[in-house]
């Protein structure tokens, strides 16, 4: 690959819906969510590391990183997910940004690969998963409520992954309202960016509440045992 290549991992998240806690600290089976995503990006063949971190956590996560020989840097998060992942694509200054959320800590090595070897063949990629529930759609406008094909549908996941300048573009063409965007395929295909999206096990779960937490030690020790 001509490419070079810098994970990008979001870890500023204040976890109010965690009970306070950061949630790159939160542990599974008595280890961080941070250092599962560390050790999945560290086997990868991404070649440098950005952490987006808060200033709560930031010399919590340094010390952990320590143990760990890959390049490591770390940069300080903005006010929304979207300004959080641009200062670490600025940091990163790399050809390729693969972006993960450290609330998601199934991801693999393997799936991180994927993501950047289709992201330097297609210009942009993105795990996802199959929906299994059927979803309604309620127009704001009409209060129709619409039934969509779920076989159409697909639930986005991280790593997303692109070339730096689709991304870039994209935000410049987007301006202020970059902001608002809750993720990074929805900025790059508003600009027209297509987007490869890699189906894989709908494991690779975002903990969001502490209800979330006994799921993942669960998922955890199956993945583990697995191993």
């Amino acid at each position: 690959m001509n490419y070079n290549c810098a994970g990008i991992i979001v870890a500023a998240g204040s976890g109010t819906r965690m009970g306070g806690v950061s949630k790159p600290n939160i542990k599974i089976l008595g280890v961080t969510l941070f250092e599962y995503v560390l050790k999945a990006f560290c086997q990868s063949m991404a070649e440098r590391i950005v952490v987006v971190c808060s200033k709560d956590n930031i010399e919590s996560l340094k010390e952990i990183a320590a143990g760990y020989n890959k390049e490591i840097s770390f940069v300080l998060g903005g006010s929304t997910r979207a300004e959080s992942v641009f200062n670490g694509i600025t940091a990163a200054n790399a050809d390729i940004a693969c972006v993960h959320d450290c609330a998601r800590p199934f991801i693999t090595a393997y799936l991180i690969d994927q993501t950047i070897k289709t992201a330097a063949e297609k210009g942009a990629s993105c795990l996802c998963s199959p929906i299994t529930d059927t979803v309604k759609h309620k127009d704001p406008q009409t209060g129709i409520v619409s039934t969509p094909n779920r076989d159409n549908m697909f639930a986005v996941q991280t790593p997303q992954c692109f070339k730096t300048e689709h991304y870039l573009n994209a935000k410049a063409a987007a301006g202020e309202s970059y902001i608002s965007f809750t993720d990074e395929t929805s900025l790059l295909e508003a600009a027209g960016v297509e987007v490869e999206y890699i189906k894989t096990s709908c494991t690779n779960i975002k903990l969001t509440t502490v209800d979330d937490i006994p799921i993942a030690e669960i998922l955890m020790k199956r993945a583990l045992n697995n191993d």
